[in-house]
């Protein structure tokens, strides 16, 4: 037996502290573990029996760790990181290297997937692993991800931002419905995220709706331009999400206006997990062909403030 079990209730307890140390929060690690609040507080308690000392002063909010308690976490990830490493090493020697991204279904559908052949072309050698996200407050290292995409203004103190793309936006409608005097707006909310909708759009431009009868509302922005380009009204447009539907002809702008939040979408990773050959390959191509499509159709990406 090691004689480092001598100092441990379990193996697991290393895991549990990381997560506490890490959300600086019983409740935020027992939510990341799956297990209850109460759960995590004993065995954190149970380890701290065991050392001999306090790992977190518990008097305060967010938790903030002891001397000993930051020493030991620095040293705890250190090593957790080095045997991540170690292990995919081993995996990459007998297969192909995996990039983990996550994106929101409207980037994955509408964007991404139909320009991933161009990537597995120009690098046959690396495999991706693609997940939709219904949020944008994960922690990316705690889920083991590469690569994600932000809405904001490029400031994350736990991540890595790359600027990708300014959030355009103008409604949108199937050609033969862009020119209707009542259009019927589509909309949708996403339970997790806060978007642009039509309310911010009459703020900022001015007027009101004339016809805005919520007979449908969609869960995410795919929904609604989807709905949008089967005919079925008018949606809130991203220009990088449109571009494809406005160029074969299953979508187009509704009047000229196009505006701004300011905000732009930034592709982010860990700055715990520098990204390795294969993910800044990727980071890269999404990055290049970005900017391929805006310098394409740049109009469709010029705003009024």
């Amino acid at each position: 037996m090691h004689r480092l079990r001598a100092s441990l209730p379990s193996a697991n307890v290393l895991f549990t502290f990381e997560a506490a140390a890490r959300r600086r929060s019983f409740t935020a690690a027992a939510e990341e573990l799956n297990v209850s609040q109460p759960a995590v507080s004993k065995m954190i308690r149970q380890f701290e029996a065991s050392l001999g000392f306090r790992l977190f002063h518990r008097d305060t909010r967010p938790l903030e760790l002891t001397a000993e308690g930051k020493r030991l976490f620095q040293e705890v990830e250190r090593s957790f990181d080095s045997l991540h490493g170690t292990i995919q090493s081993m995996r990459q020697g007998v297969r192909r290297e995996t990039v983990r991204a996550a994106f929101s279904a409207s980037f994955i559908q509408l964007w991404l997937l139909p320009r991933l052949p161009d990537f597995h072309d120009r690098h046959p050698g690396i495999s991706l692993s693609l997940e939709e996200s219904s949020q944008e407050d994960f922690d990316l290292y705690s889920e083991g991800l590469d690569l994600s995409s932000r809405l904001g203004f490029g400031e994350w103190p736990d991540l890595e931002a790359r600027f990708l793309v300014p959030e355009v936006i103008f409604p949108v409608a199937h050609p033969s419905r862009a020119t209707e005097a009542e259009p019927r707006l589509l909309h949708f909310r996403e339970r997790h995220r806060v978007r642009f909708g039509w309310g911010d759009w009459f703020a900022q431009v001015g007027g009101a709706p004339v016809r805005d009868e919520e007979k449908v509302v969609f869960a995410d922005a795919l929904g609604s331009l989807g709905a949008a380009a089967s005919g079925h009204g008018m949606a809130i447009g991203w220009a990088h999400l449109v571009l494809d539907a406005i160029r074969q002809g299953r979508l187009a702008p509704v009047g000229e206006r196009r505006i701004t939040t300011g905000k732009a979408i930034w592709l982010v990773n860990p700055r715990k997990r520098p990204l390795g050959p294969a993910a800044q390959a990727f980071a890269d191509w999404v990055v290049q062909r970005m900017q391929a499509d805006m310098a394409q159709d740049a109009a469709l990406f010029q705003t009024e403030a």
